[in-house]
């Protein structure tokens, strides 16, 4: 098939003037394959020279470079046997996939393009094992049937149904804070005889950057009840921020959103709000954020400190698993049961492996015979984007 569009990044092609005229009877038939998150990448190569893409630009990414370095005889094969001349550009388009501070991040290909030297583009479902994780099919969820036949429709229907069977909502408590689905990319059946139908992407929820929040589809999640006050916060905390000052107008924007009938939901829209600036709340108050020496309470330490997260602990007796990083939350910003847990500074710093940390909590039993504790004040892992 023939598209338009950006090569370096995930977007939907353009449907066929039927599809727009009215004339087109019946519905597609699409397959969904479930797309991983991360910022959009792709792998370009023009003879042999090879060049990575992230957030649709070159990219001189450390990892996304050394993992191009250990399978660049096998993308070489790859993109020569899918040329039709020795010139043609092939682009390899997907996401770069690190949510998880305990994997390794790698290149997911969702798409291939065969560009050739008259500007003819070539697009087709990526199905290759070009790198040792690669198992076509995995994450395929099957064909579906549409009746509709306009684009707007085909296209909010495969949304809502993407909504459904990516199950954006899980994640692991030991990542970044983020989804590890962004949503899913329909295939047009192979077998059918529409040959020009195109890629269709239902993303839900978009990133920026790695220490940004993700951008949700405002269709797919509909924004909480709105506090009049929000929008003058927003816009107090990015002349704030421009500043890096607390702002008399920050300041009054806070103390008239967070009053003391302040409902969950503002709560925890306040204070993730902040969690993205270097504001943060210390006890009632807006403060800088800054390193916590301690006591200091879980919430506290989520809420004021320059800390992205803690370190997750669990023992058995004198059995001590090694310590998991995992992203401060909503419900470490405002669980009550985190008001509870208190890291206490260390005279001698605790010490697992590697890691050291200036402060830790008490183990604490949880049942079955485990206890936990956590630990910060040390390093903190960081994704690779």
């Amino acid at each position: 098939m023939t598209e338009k569009l950006d090569l370096y990044t995930l977007k939907t092609g353009a449907f066929p003037a039927r599809y727009h005229d009215g004339s087109q009877v019946e519905g597609p038939v699409y397959g969904a394959q479930l797309m991983f998150t991360g910022p959009d990448a792709a792998i370009e190569v023009i003879g042999k020279k090879i060049r990575p893409y992230m957030f649709g630009q070159p990219t001189d990414n450390v990892e996304f470079v050394q993992l191009i370095e250990n399978y660049e005889r096998s993308i070489l094969k790859h993109a020569g046997k899918l040329r039709k001349s020795p010139s043609d550009r092939v682009v390899f388009t997907g996401v770069w996939y690190h949510v998880d501070f305990g994997e390794e991040p790698r290149f997911e290909p969702y798409v291939i393009h065969v560009v050739s030297n008259d500007g003819q583009v070539s697009t087709s479902r990526y199905k290759l094992e070009m790198f040792d994780y690669d198992y076509p099919g995995e994450g395929f969820k099957g064909m579906l049937a549409l009746e509709a036949t306009s684009p707007g429709a085909i296209c909010g229907f495969l949304k809502v149904e993407a909504t459904r069977i990516s199950r954006v909502r899980e994640m692991s408590p030991e990542t970044a804070g983020l989804k590890p689905l962004q949503g899913v990319i329909w295939y047009p059946a192979e077998d059918n005889d529409e040959d020009d139908l195109p890629i269709i992407v239902s993303r839900l929820f978009a990133v920026t950057a790695s220490d940004q929040p993700p951008v949700y589809d405002v269709d797919v999640f509909p924004g909480e009840a709105r506090n009049p006050h929000r929008a003058e916060l927003e816009a107090a905390l990015i002349e704030g921020s421009a500043r890096g000052e607390l702002t008399s107008r920050l300041e009054a924007a806070f103390s008239t959103i967070f009053s003391d009938d302040l409902s969950e939901a503002d709560e925890r829209w306040v204070l993730r709000t902040l969690s993205y600036s270097r504001f943060g709340v210390y006890r009632g108050e807006l403060v800088l954020r800054e390193k916590k020496l301690g006591p200091i309470t879980l919430s506290e330490l989520a809420n004021s400190s320059t800390a992205k997260g803690t370190w997750f602990q669990v023992r058995y007796g004198d059995d001590i698993h090694e310590p998991l990083f995992a992203s401060f939350d909503d419900d470490d910003r405002c669980g009550p049961r985190n008001e509870k847990v208190i890291l206490e500074p260390r005279r001698v710093p605790v010490t697992d492996g590697e890691l050291t940390f200036t402060l830790a909590s008490e183990w604490t039993a949880r049942g079955s015979g485990a206890k936990v504790r956590y630990l910060a004040g040390g390093p903190e892992p960081r994704l690779s984007w």
